[in-house]
């Protein structure tokens, strides 16, 4: 029963401790680092404009441990007074930001990317394998001419350029404006009387065989 008893004690001053210790030690750890520890928030956008950087890398470059921006380009971490905090993204260059001292905890940005343009150099890409067969190829280019430029002139050629050219139906603007033309004759005549072709008038016709047959036309002396 003793040995219980000194159990039961000790277990009920090791919860006693860990109940003080949880309202005493935090407090106390704050007021260390009240000071150093700071909330860096921010956000990442293009350049001047307000479109926000989504998926941007926001890290501390001593400690190597960061966050990224979110669809928005909004970031939050914590850091602590002095750290080099990285901005990198994808297109843009990249940018440090020191961790100043101040008297609040909180540290919010606009960080404003710039874009890192990099020209490559101009890649001609031959179909040649080797050194050989282009020395070949290349003495050829004076014996015969290439068959795909040949092609390449026929298809450019004028004549041709021009049979392709009638051979294509009327599109949608050609019918548009055929239209238009068709409508505007129609207003501008429709108040002139039209004037048959006595020669398309098969009646016409007629009378003037039946004319010829009696005589009308014959010579009178």
């Amino acid at each position: 029963m003793t040995k219980l008893f000194n159990i039961e004690i000790n277990l009920r001053f090791v919860l006693f401790l860990a109940v003080v210790s949880s309202y005493i030690l935090p407090s106390e750890v704050f007021a260390q680092g009240e000071h150093n520890a700071i909330q860096f928030s921010g956000i990442v956008v293009e350049g001047d404009s307000s479109f926000g950087v989504p998926g941007a890398h926001v890290y501390i470059k001593q400690a190597g441990k960061g966050t990224v921006t979110n669809h928005a380009g909004f970031f939050t971490m914590p850091t602590q007074v002095g750290d080099t905090v990285v901005v990198s993204a994808v297109g843009f260059a990249k940018q440090e930001i020191i961790i100043p001292k101040r008297d609040d905890l909180g540290f919010t940005v606009l960080i404003e990317m710039r874009e890192d343009v990099t020209e490559l150099p101009i890649l001609e890409v031959f179909p040649y394998p080797t050194k050989e067969i282009f020395e070949e190829a290349f003495l050829a280019l004076g014996e015969q001419k290439d068959q795909r430029i040949e092609n390449m002139e026929k298809n450019l050629s004028q004549d041709k350029l021009t049979m392709m050219s009638n051979a294509l139906p009327m599109g949608a603007s050609g019918n548009y404006k055929y239209y238009m033309n068709y409508r505007a004759d129609q207003i501008a005549t429709q108040y002139f009387m039209e004037t048959a072709n006595p020669l398309l008038n098969p009646f016409a016709w007629a009378d003037l065989i039946k004319s010829i047959k009696k005589g009308d036309f014959k010579r009178k002396d």
